[in-house]
């Protein structure tokens, strides 16, 4: 058996667990600055930093597979193109 588990992930499953991951952090984050539990901030704590160096190692090596793109999580809408002047019917929305 081996301790490893190699996986072979496209950009859109990358920029999926790289979004959770970080959402993740976040909460995490949160938790253990609002906590008033003194063990489970330390828990949260902990928790945190190993996440944050998985996560930040799995980005830098995803920016090396797909670019520094595959690191925007942006919901902003794509622009809708035009149709050209001699276009009869507009563009399916």
């Amino acid at each position: 058996m081996s301790d490893q588990l190699k996986l072979e992930l496209d950009s859109y499953d990358t920029r999926f667990i790289l979004e959770a991951l970080q959402e993740m952090s976040y909460k995490w984050h949160h938790i253990n600055r609002t906590t008033t539990d003194e063990d489970e901030q330390a828990d949260y704590g902990n928790d945190v930093m190993f996440l944050d160096s998985r996560r930040e190692r799995i980005e830098r090596l995803a920016v090396e597979a797909f670019g520094p793109q595959i690191k925007n999580f942006s919901r902003e809408p794509i622009a809708v193109a035009k149709p050209a002047p001699d276009c009869e019917r507009p563009l399916p929305r």
